[in-house]
């Protein structure tokens, strides 16, 4: 009897934990940084909004920092909720543990996704995009980078126009890793860049998306800095395994199918396991 009760409680503290926090990573330390460049422009992109207006109806808010040797993508709800756990951990010093997620606006703050825990580096001077991913709880033991050439969109650009966040811009297509994409540029910002890993276009891209509408990034928001800001990265991405892009989509095609014998879960005989979202990978090949 006492073995039953015990293993009733060992399931029961499992599926808490499993519902309150499924498979997200740890919050960060803000502070353990080193800078890397200084931007002159800031981007912010408003990903899979329902009201472009409205923050709370965006799945996630994210920032492109351009500089003159390199830029960075990254999520900036995160940056926001990680800056305010180590705020809370600074106020409370004994503390046994910090919790996650003490201000984030992220509409599913416990659901893992690469687009969401990954960084993007762009280095305009050697052509490379390095992309630091966050692994899920327990994984991060795997936290993982890759390397790659800056990657190349075959845009074909049309006269289609469309004011975005208040600039003109100009249609382009192109099918990239396995999805199709719209782009919307503005020249009014020559610049060669865009969300994630887009670019390549004679302009700015300020709205893009595939055909499925499963990812959508779009501009609310441009800074043009009068005094550059800092560009900043990680310490501990330098200990991230890294791998190559391909053995990184196989790996995370495992995670999203297997997560739970990855993660070393051990589930009761006839227990009901806790169903995952549904996840759609960016890139696809």
């Amino acid at each position: 009897m006492k073995n039953k009760l015990v293993l009733l409680l060992f399931y029961l503290t499992l599926i808490f934990t499993l519902s309150a926090q499924p498979y997200s990573p740890f919050s960060r330390n803000v502070t353990d940084i080193h800078t890397v460049d200084s931007a002159y422009l800031c981007v912010y992109y408003a990903f899979n909004a329902i009201n472009i207006h409205d923050e709370s109806t965006y799945e996630d808010l994210q920032k492109l920092e351009i500089g003159n040797d390199l830029s960075k993508y990254y999520s900036y709800f995160l940056f926001i909720d990680d800056s305010l756990t180590t705020d809370w951990g600074k106020k409370h010093p004994h503390a046994a543990t910090v919790p996650n997620h003490v201000g984030l606006k992220i509409k599913d703050p416990d659901t893992w996704s690469e687009n969401h825990y990954s960084e993007y580096f762009k280095d305009f001077l050697h052509n490379q995009l390095t992309v630091y991913i966050q692994m899920p709880y327990p994984l991060g033991r795997v936290s993982s980078q890759y390397t790659e050439e800056l990657p190349v969109q075959n845009w074909n650009i049309s006269n289609d126009t469309l004011t975005v966040a208040g600039y003109l811009c100009q249609k382009a297509t192109c099918s990239f890793r396995g999805r199709n994409y719209t782009a919307w540029f503005t020249m009014d910002i020559p610049v060669s860049n865009g969300p994630c890993k887009f670019g390549g276009l004679p302009g700015l891209i300020l709205k893009v998306y595939d055909n499925d509408k499963l990812f959508t990034f779009e501009c609310s928001k441009i800074e043009n800095m009068s005094k550059k800001c800092a560009i900043n990265k990680f310490n501990n991405f330098d200990k991230y395994k890294i791998t190559e892009r391909t053995n990184f989509l196989k790996f995370l095609k495992d995670v999203h199918e297997n997560y739970y014998q990855m993660a070393q879960f051990i589930f009761p005989p006839g227990a009901l396991i806790p169903k995952l979202k549904k996840y759609n990978l960016l890139e696809l090949e």
